[in-house]
């Protein structure tokens, strides 16, 4: 990987903006944390923004108390991670509103290569990977970075258990270990927490559960009434697809979380063959080989239909979406 150029950038400039998207997951909490850290070592004005709520169970990361939700200024760099395209960051403007250069650093093959500078390594199992190379040419690695760095691996390989887990992060997670990170500990944080509302969101979610393609395909339904009724937030639904994707038999598992009486969020994930992340372009969205994810503006039942229906087909052989 070559990051002279952001090294060049990094060195001729002061005020730095670290960035992700909107409902953030560990990876871009972790690697947002990790970077504006690192910055800050070096001497660096930078600061992290994400236009969303962080999830409580990442509020033991050094920095999560400092994150901003609101960003109206000027600063030289913004440097966005772990996002696909500019809108989903969620600014209300174009990023070079606010800075005069703008860093993409992504591990999504589908990445619209928005940046003046654009870092996609679709190989790297997360983003926190590809920022590591980066952060140990800047400074020492302190537990704090390390902490956050691990959890961003972590998170987007499923404690090494996901297809993207690569002998590269699992040497880098060793060596994060080596720099004091307990696993257990943020297993415990990450994984082994969840509040009262969040329970109740599993079991009403899961009697939404259906089977299809002689059980190939698995879906699970998120109405805006199962939110309110379980009283969980946005956070509270990582991790539910996996209930379907874990199901012996299932290759595909579909998770639709409706958001307005338009708008309904769809999460896929695969097993074995299906390349999800050509599925989820198909409907305009993105993502990774058995990970990925689109918005549809229609009704829920509409939007149900419409993704069984290819999905159906291309298990029948008539899809365009071979791995």
């Amino acid at each position: 990987m070559d990051f002279s150029a952001l090294k060049k950038i990094i060195a001729g400039y002061n005020t730095f903006v670290v960035t992700s998207h909107i409902m953030p997951d560990g990876d871009s909490i972790g690697s947002v944390l990790a970077f504006t850290l690192a910055l800050q070592r070096v001497g660096k004005n930078a600061i992290a923004v994400v236009k969303d709520d962080v999830p409580r169970k990442y509020a033991f990361l050094a920095g999560a108390d400092d994150i901003k939700r609101d960003f109206d200024g000027k600063c030289d760099v913004i440097i966005s991670l772990d996002c696909g395209d500019e809108e989903r960051l969620g600014f209300e403007n174009k990023l070079k509103t606010y800075a005069g250069i703008v860093v993409n650093i992504d591990h999504h093959k589908s990445n619209s290569l928005f940046g003046d500078i654009n870092i996609i390594e679709n190989q790297a199992s997360s983003v926190g990977e590809i920022i590591y190379h980066i952060i140990k040419d800047m400074t020492s690695i302190d537990l704090d970075i390390a902490q956050c760095l691990y959890t961003s691996i972590i998170t987007d390989t499923g404690s090494i258990r996901y297809s993207n887990s690569t002998p590269c992060c699992v040497r880098i997670l060793a060596e994060l270990i080596e720099k004091g990170v307990k696993p257990d500990f943020i297993s415990r944080q990450v994984f082994e927490r969840r509040s009262i509302e969040s329970v109740n969101l599993i079991k009403l979610s899961l009697d939404t559960l259906e089977l299809f393609d002689n059980n190939r395909i698995a879906s699970i339904s998120i109405t805006k009434e199962i939110m309110e009724k379980s009283g969980a937030k946005e956070e509270d639904t990582d991790g539910i697809i996996n209930y379907a994707r874990e199901i012996e038999g299932v290759e595909v598992a579909i998770l639709f979380k409706e958001r307005g009486e338009k708008l309904v969020k769809v999460g896929f994930r695969s097993n074995e063959w299906v390349d999800v992340g050509k599925i989820a372009e198909d409907f305009g969205g993105g993502g990774h080989l058995r990970a990925s994810g689109c918005t549809l503006k229609m009704p829920l039942d509409e939007a149900r239909s419409q993704v069984l229906n290819v999905v159906k087909k291309y298990l029948a052989g008539e899809g365009a979406w071979m791995e």
